[in-house]
């Protein structure tokens, strides 16, 4: 963990009482977990109604809005002069996936405190965005600070079933509450230490999907009576192609460029290595950088199309041949790759014995340009505020609600330096962070937006 030396942060930075911060907003985040927000069915609307009641009394006006009842999103905002340009969006979610209570240490919604991290479900996805982007704007506010454009802040349902109730439902509706030029969300800014620098991750596009679903048939019959030809057999045939081959590579800008800062800050070695995969980007060349195992997987993931089976069904008596076998394929394709091209790819692989069927209308991924304001923002607080840090884009292999406000630019950016309790938390049991990861978040998402918004005191 690293902190934020006071004489790091800017002049209005430093008037914050950040040892009141730190207890209020670990307090904001207990309350949070503590909402049982599981999806399905959601029930967003018990953070919802809790957050209301804590602007409307620092006199913030406040909508929420909902597709379905009980799962409201909630919208407020804070007025500037619109000198600087088009308004930012702070947004976060207010869902969680389910747990399983007999395999967690400390109760998933009590948000508990053990040697110094906050336990509970939604600690790392993301109840503490929320909780530091409420306190952001609450600081904001609390300064009467001038901004040089609109700051909007989002808490959406249902981004863990697809955001159809939330993201997507808000930008479909109620569009003007909550467009931006640009938006800073999940998925990016944990740090990763290489080689003596520190990077800190910002996400700047993430995978879409393919909906592949492959269907094997063959002439059914009893057990009894082997066959050399049965659905089933095709069916292993393909998930073993699928599951070994490495698709081929398609490099995205985000990507490039990250290869290219990270180039930019290590020694000789690592450089030729980035040379040699910025020329010929295949597997055997990403697996000569010195990063861990984890990392490395996820270097292949967001550097080509990726094909996972998941779900397969068939058959019906243990004494039969099924004559029809079905496998759903999880299929993340990037930034200027198209579905329906993927599919036909997947089909051409897998050849005449299977059939590959859409199984889902899918969509391309998305992608922000790293060459930005906002970025280069990113780039000089932390650089200020951890000495010697460098930030680089990154893309995100799973979703997020970027994908559901396709007319903004989102980049997924929530500083820290995690544990591996920390990181490995999202979905998992025992998820938590700590209180010292929270405050820097804070203060450091704090600089970011007042640099941005180009905030001054009141006059």
């Amino acid at each position: 963990m690293v902190a934020i030396a006071p004489d790091t942060l800017s002049p209005l930075a430093q008037q914050v009482d950040w040892d009141a911060v730190r207890e209020e907003v670990t307090q904001l985040l207990q309350t949070l977990i503590q909402f049982e927000t599981v999806n399905p069915p959601g029930n967003e609307t018990l953070v919802a109604d809790y957050l209301r009641g804590l602007l409307e009394a620092e006199g913030f006006a406040v909508e929420t809005h909902a597709q379905t009842e009980n799962r409201d999103n909630l919208v407020t905002s804070i007025s500037g002069s619109g000198e600087g340009g088009r308004p930012m969006l702070l947004m976060s979610h207010s869902d969680v996936v389910s747990v399983e209570a007999d395999k967690w240490t400390y109760p998933p919604f009590g948000g508990e405190i053990h040697d110094g991290k906050i336990y509970g479900r939604g600690a790392i996805d993301m109840k503490h965005t929320m909780s530091s982007q409420l306190m952001i704007i609450r600081l904001i506010k609390r300064m009467g600070l001038q901004l040089n454009r609109d700051l909007k802040l989002a808490v959406f349902a249902d981004e863990e079933a697809g955001s159809r109730a939330g993201a997507q439902f808000m930008w479909e509706n109620h569009r003007d509450l909550i467009d931006a030029e640009v938006a800073i969300c999940e998925g990016g800014g944990p740090a990763m230490d290489l080689l003596g620098t520190r990077f800190y991750t910002c996400r700047t596009g993430e995978k879409g999907g393919a909906a592949v679903r492959i269907v094997a048939r063959a002439a059914p019959g009893h057990a009894s009576v082997p066959r050399d030809d049965t659905a089933m057999l095709r069916m292993g045939r393909a998930l073993e192609k699928i599951s070994t081959t490495v698709l081929p590579t398609h490099m995205t800008a985000s990507v490039e460029r990250m290869l290219r800062t990270m180039q930019a800050h290590l020694g000789d070695d690592a450089a030729e290595i980035i040379d040699m995969i910025l020329q010929d980007p295949t597997w055997e060349n990403l697996q000569r950088l010195p990063l861990a195992e984890k990392d490395l997987l996820r270097l292949r993931a967001m550097t080509r199309t990726s094909a996972v089976p998941t779900i397969i069904h068939g058959g019906h008596r243990r004494n039969v041949i099924p004559g029809e076998i079905v496998c759903d394929v999880d299929v993340r394709i990037l930034a200027g790759q198209e579905p329906a091209q993927v599919r036909q790819q997947i089909a051409d692989l897998l050849g005449p014995d299977v059939i590959v069927e859409q199984a889902g209308p899918g969509r391309s991924g998305i992608e922000a340009d790293p060459e930005s304001d906002l970025f280069d923002v990113f780039s000089e607080v932390m650089g200020r505020v951890d000495p010697g840090s460098v930030v680089m884009p990154t893309i995100s292999t799973g979703g997020s609600d970027a994908k559901a406000v396709p007319g903004i630019k989102v980049y997924g950016f929530v500083p820290a330096v995690l544990s591996a309790e920390e990181r490995d938390g999202a979905h998992n049991h025992n998820e938590c962070i700590s209180i010292d990861n929270l405050l820097f978040q804070t203060q450091a998402m704090f600089e970011i937006v007042l640099r941005y918004c180009d905030a001054q005191p009141s006059a």
